[in-house]
């Protein structure tokens, strides 16, 4: 399988380094069982075409699946470029776990057995694992989804997406930007807020998140409960 040829099929650009990743990788899943197989061409043009109806979806080829209609795919335009995220088909949720097909392709190679929630990710990043070689770009991406934030046409839903995939990028040192996102007015906002927090053991996220517990809304007191708890 050819995935240039796939992807002009598709009238989407993909850097041909990143092509060849891929069909490098398509011949290592010819000869071993993987959990997340490659999809074929048809299946993946057809579920892209699908997919690009959506406006969540719009900027995502799908790559992998689970044949449980769960979808791993390559951000393929917009700030996430080149990322690697999973389309739940229970849960909307694009952001990013890795930040390239190499870092993926050689975590899943590594554990060919593995769901895409049981392999250790790129994002987030804990507190011992912030690597200055990545951080610039990721601030850039992250600078660049709080500008799409500021559009007044923006809908809920990709507000929503958006913020998430910003929460994911933030390092471990720029977590006080994400402070404000625990005052949110979308549950799922918050909620996330207070995931991120726990998940970071983010000790000055401490008073604001014991004020959500009382007084947010309600999967936020109880996400916050948990945050507290692992802090």
């Amino acid at each position: 399988m050819y995935f240039s040829d796939i992807f002009r099929a598709c009238s989407i650009f993909i850097p041909e380094d990143i092509s060849i990743q891929l069909n490098t990788h398509y011949e290592v899943q010819e000869k071993n069982e993987f959990f997340l197989r490659m999809l074929t061409q048809d299946e993946g043009i057809e579920f892209f075409q699908y997919m690009y109806s959506i406006d969540v979806y719009r900027n995502i080829f799908p790559i992998w699946t689970d044949d449980n209609s769960n979808y791993i795919g390559l951000f393929y335009d917009g700030p996430l470029k080149y990322r690697v995220c999973y389309i739940n088909h229970e849960e909307t949720d694009i952001s990013p776990g890795f930040r390239s097909v190499d870092s993926f392709v050689a975590e899943l190679e590594k554990n060919p057995q593995l769901d895409w929630d049981e392999l250790e990710k790129d994002y987030p990043r804990d507190k011992e694992h912030n690597n200055n070689e990545f951080m610039d770009h990721d601030l850039s991406c992250i600078q660049q989804l709080n500008q799409l934030l500021e559009s007044s046409e923006l809908d809920d839903e990709l507000r929503c997406q958006y913020i998430f995939c910003i929460m994911a990028l933030t390092p471990y040192n720029q977590l006080d930007t994400l402070l404000k996102y625990l005052d949110d007015e979308d549950m799922f906002v918050q909620e996330r807020a207070c995931e991120t927090f726990g998940f970071h053991r983010y000790t000055p996220a401490q008073e604001k998140l014991k004020d959500v517990m009382v007084h947010g809304q309600h999967n936020g007191k109880l996400a916050a409960k948990r945050a507290l708890s692992q802090i």
